[in-house]
């Protein structure tokens, strides 16, 4: 641990940061139950204490940004990634004084609530995944009717912002971005990320309007656009089996366009189906249209791999667990977290070996 932390924590120019950065690692790693500052302290070792890891995350100086650098070049080098995949984060609160916190409606849920919302952006393979960068939610204003809405500005905001951050990234080695977006404004974030030279496989839902590329060749010919769900439903019998991790699924391709996206492009929409089932369980909207199926539906899956490192390593390690008010003491922590999940798993020895299924 002591290696990984000089090479993760180099940018701190202080010996008294890069010790206390040690110590929150530690407490982060070892600490039972939630990583408040006082339980972190009382793991983390020789010469912690509460006050002084409080003020290294929540009011030092220090810079996460080239920490994220570096947790990304390490993740990279020791995972061998197959994508980046977005993963949108919602921490419930009870109060409204930490960073980020207002009542919202949370699509994955169906109501509204009191939460911090916050995006992270993962590098993934079939073994495992890691975080390597977050954007945290601010939108706000006053209490009522607008409150409680969805916050689409805001968060295509956030995913332009992670497009973007991908793409210099991408510089050398291109990855496909993987995504959830099912409750996203699908065709902003088709044009940001093909915009940005972004290759990108994205679960849609259902009632995404769209185009059957075969009905746009005549010229005048008025657009049949239907619902995904409908268009998949209509296709069902060209499913064709695709074994993936060891589970067969049945797999339906449609050549699509998104309506009114200038300059045409032509997608893949594509039914992922259980055996038995009238409604496909998935639907996913790819550019990625010379791919094959399994290696789309692969891709596809990594999505799982995340929320199941999310669940198992990512909470344990604190990442949801920041209470604080300000908004650089956040991206501290949860640099400091994604650390430690890393950490967590090269550890294990887990970062090429470890083959656990995902399920489906």
């Amino acid at each position: 641990m002591n290696e990984a932390c000089e090479e993760l924590l180099g940018s701190l120019r202080r010996a008294d940061q890069r010790r206390r950065g040690g110590q929150y690692l530690r407490g982060l790693l070892t600490a039972t139950g939630r990583k408040t500052a006082r339980n972190i302290a009382n793991f983390g070792g020789v010469g912690a204490s509460p006050q002084s890891l409080h003020h290294f995350v929540a009011s030092s100086t220090w810079d996460w940004r080239p920490v994220r650098a570096a947790l990304a070049r390490h993740v990279d080098d020791g995972l061998r990634p197959d994508a980046w995949v977005i993963r949108p984060m919602v921490v419930s609160k009870t109060g409204v004084r930490s960073v980020g916190v207002r009542r919202r409606f949370v699509p994955d849920l169906g109501r509204v609530m009191s939460c911090q919302r916050s995006y992270g952006l993962w590098l993934a393979s079939d073994a495992r995944a890691a975080p390597v960068s977050w954007h945290l939610t601010l939108d706000g204003g006053p209490g009522g009717e607008a409150d409680v809405q969805p916050d689409a500005p805001g968060e295509e905001r956030d995913l332009a912002r992670l497009v973007a951050e991908i793409a210099q990234a991408n510089r050398t080695v291109t990855r496909p971005v993987v995504m959830d977006a099912r409750t996203a404004a699908v065709p902003p974030l088709v044009r940001a990320l093909t915009t940005a030279g972004l290759p990108f496989m994205l679960r849609v839902g259902g009632e995404l309007p769209l185009d059957p590329a075969a009905g746009r060749i005549q010229v005048g010919q008025r657009p049949q656009t239907s619902p995904a769900q409908h268009l998949m439903e209509q296709l069902k019998r060209l499913g064709r089996p695709v074994e993936c991790h060891g589970a067969v699924n049945f797999v339906t391709p449609l050549a699509v366009v998104l309506p009114g996206m200038l300059p045409r492009r032509t997608l893949l929409l594509m039914g992922v189906w259980r055996a038995n089932r009238r409604r496909p369980a998935d639907l996913w909207l790819t550019d990625l249209t010379s791919s094959g199926h399994g290696a789309l539906l692969r891709l596809a899956m990594l999505t799982e791999r995340v929320d199941a490192d999310f669940a198992t390593v990512s909470v344990d390690v604190g990442i949801r667990d920041f209470e604080g008010r300000s908004f650089e003491g956040w991206h501290r922590h949860v640099t400091l977290a994604s650390i430690a999940h890393a950490l967590r798993l090269s550890q294990d020895g887990q970062w090429c070996d470890y083959r656990e299924p995902i399920a489906g």
